[in-house]
């Protein structure tokens, strides 16, 4: 149902212990229409979050602002001050005193999430999210609308329930605003570059979807080449053959994972692709003689990359 003109709908969410091991969860959802000169915000948020013009805001979590339609202007400490339009997302982080609110003259439409966890800090000290006050959407606009006005919706329709599925849509708004914002494009490694240049780009198709189920065959097809003329081009010019490749792929982004997040191993094994934890486990013997655990409990091993035996250049059939 459409929100009238000059109306407010918001919802604050409880947040469970099972939801904050997530390092990643939705605290607050709201809509908003207001009118030219109509009084920004309106009452009834919690203490916390309610602010005025002249005092402003800190939050003890992150806020994203998508501003629909109509104008505004806003305030961040050490930034400088702006005008944001329709197609502009303010992007608040805590400890962060900050005041945002619409022209008198044009009124605005927003929408806006609270989030909290580890995980969108680590983005932020990345510079991943968060960076700067104001991101123009451009062209991301429709996609990140979308997702929020979803999101807004199916909250709203489970009062006073919070979900883990509502956890995955927020880091979908957090990607494509990390997109818009010019989030640097992974670029090809550098010694692929005197691969071949078909060997070159199945390793990057491996690396960008090792997270999936993935065999020869579909590295073969995706670069439009038969299965063993690409394992022939590969034993040529790589150390690697294409199923060690694979499994190197996702034995490297589980291993950063255990040492930069506190996500179960059951997690990190089915996000990397490994499809069981058991398998996981198995790789991280052979290629380092440790556990997961060990790893992640222990001193950094040292990168086996180099270390491989001879045997591990054996090129696997299909």
């Amino acid at each position: 149902m459409k929100l009238p003109e000059g109306a407010t709908q918001f919802c604050y969410l409880p947040v469970n212990e099972s939801l904050r091991t997530w390092e990643l969860y939705l605290t607050s959802v709201g809509q908003s229409i207001y009118k030219p000169c109509q009084n920004y915000p309106q009452a009834g948020h919690p203490e916390t979050h309610h602010f005025t013009w002249a005092s402003g805001r800190i939050l003890s979590e992150y806020a994203i602002v998508l501003i629909t339609a109509g104008s505004g202007e806003y305030e961040f400490r050490n930034f400088a001050p702006g005008r944001c339009r329709q197609g502009d997302v303010l992007l608040v982080a805590p400890g962060q005193w900050h005041r945002y609110r619409p022209l008198p003259t044009t009124g605005w439409s927003e929408l806006w999430i609270c989030l909290g966890g580890e995980y969108p800090h680590h983005l932020h000290e990345k510079g991943v999210a968060f960076a700067k006050p104001c991101v123009s959407l451009m062209t991301h606009f429709t996609a990140v609308n979308l997702a929020m006005l979803n999101l807004v919706r199916e909250v709203r329709q489970q009062t006073n329930f919070n979900s883990t599925v509502f956890s995955s849509k927020v880091l979908e708004v957090i990607a494509l605003i990390s997109e818009a914002s010019g989030l640097p494009q992974a670029q090809p490694r550098e010694k692929y570059r005197f691969h071949e240049p078909e060997v070159a780009s199945a390793i990057e198709f491996i690396w960008s979807n090792s997270h999936r189920p993935l065999s020869i065959g579909d590295v073969a097809q995706a670069i439009g080449l038969v299965a063993r003329t690409l394992e022939r081009r590969f034993a040529a010019c790589h150390e690697r053959g294409i199923r060690e490749e694979i499994e190197w792929s996702r034995y490297s982004r589980a291993r950063r994972m255990l040492q930069e997040s506190n996500l179960p191993i059951k997690a990190i094994a089915y996000s990397c692709g490994f499809g069981d934890p058991r398998r996981m486990i198995e790789v991280f013997r052979r290629l380092t003689a440790a556990t997961p655990t060990e790893i992640r409990n222990g001193p950094k091993v040292t990168n086996p990359h180099s270390a491989q035996s001879s045997n591990s250049r054996q090129k696997a059939t299909r």
